[in-house]
């Protein structure tokens, strides 16, 4: 699909109708863009249209050049999927001219909020590259609502991990689930860092695009805003990312300490009753010439040497802290 933004009394509106490349279009952006669609955009502003195939490669050389004058840039953006699944896709920004083009292939909110908000702020909607540069800047902020969502989550994981209350049963239970949300939350943290990394690339190169363009001081000052935005986000995305893996050791610790005080208990409860199960493997083998077999108090005290024997181990055990 192609939409086509005019600059029509100072705000960016979008056409109707047939998209055609008119010298007011400001900003062209192809969603989910046919062959045929691409070709219609080729032809009229005589460039190439990066593929998808082509947006998904990872050399930085395939991502951010230039060509005949005009600057290709491809980063990494986080979205939501359906339901609440967090995904990646790549967008390519490019700066043809006065002209922004983008080319997607999934809706990130980031897109609507920058639409929502253009015409409500100072921006010089006549310039692709200030246009790009609000489009930017929508994105790192929904990235930092993400990165924040990531860190309230991890707060409650870490009071989940080190609560104390409940049974050795429910701990278990809370245990499995917070290993489950420690790797959902993991796998978010880990989408996160690298669109901030792609983001970071990207706008440092932009840095570079509008000095050559010459796009003026305005637009360098909010690309090296931007530019120090992301970086605290990356740096961030980061932090969480260990302390993730921290509460991941720390989780997998607990579950071993679980696991070692039942061995224990186990443990503790062979030793306690080996001495009553030798004494009563002795008398139970019934010989004829035990003395003990015609005795009329041997049952009373064997009763009582195997509860003597099982008593002793447990407070040794008890006055070494064992138990």
């Amino acid at each position: 699909m192609i939409t086509i933004y005019e600059l029509r009394d100072g705000t960016l509106t979008a056409q109707r109708g047939l998209p055609r490349v008119t010298d007011e279009a400001v900003w062209i952006d192809l969603l989910n863009p046919t062959r045929e669609e691409e070709d219609v955009i080729e032809r009229a502003l005589k460039i190439d249209v990066p593929t998808h195939e082509e947006q998904k490669e990872i050399e930085v050389s395939s991502r951010l050049y230039q060509e005949d004058g005009n600057f290709f840039m491809t980063a990494t953006l986080v979205f939501r999927g359906e339901g609440t699944e967090v995904k990646v896709t790549p967008a390519t920004f490019i700066l043809v001219g006065k002209r922004l083009l983008t080319v997607r292939y999934a809706e990130p909110g980031a897109f609507a909020m920058f639409l929502g908000r253009c015409n409500r702020q100072e921006l010089d909607l006549t310039k692709g590259s200030m246009v790009l540069v609000g489009l930017l800047e929508a994105i790192v902020d929904r990235l930092a609502d993400s990165i924040e969502r990531i860190q309230v989550q991890v707060e409650n994981l870490s009071k989940s991990v080190f609560k104390k209350q409940g049974g050795v049963a429910m701990r278990q239970r809370r245990f499995d689930l917070v290993l489950q949300a420690i790797g959902r939350e993991g796998e978010i943290a880990s989408k996160a860092r690298e669109s901030c990394h792609s983001l970071g690339r990207l706008l440092t190169y932009l840095a570079y695009a509008v000095n050559e363009r010459k796009d003026g001081k305005l637009v360098s000052l909010r690309v090296r805003a931007a530019v120090r935005d992301i970086n605290s986000l990356t740096d961030h995305a980061t932090f969480l990312s260990g302390k993730i893996v921290f509460l991941l050791d720390a989780t997998l610790g607990m579950i071993q300490i679980q696991q070692n005080d039942i061995i224990k208990i186990f443990s503790v409860a062979a030793v306690v009753f080996l001495p009553p199960t030798l004494i009563a493997s002795i008398y139970g083998m019934n010989f004829h010439a035990m003395p003990e077999l015609e005795w009329a108090f041997g049952y009373p005290v064997a009763l009582g040497m195997m509860i003597l024997f099982a008593i002793l181990p447990y407070l040794y055990f008890k006055h070494k802290g064992w138990l």
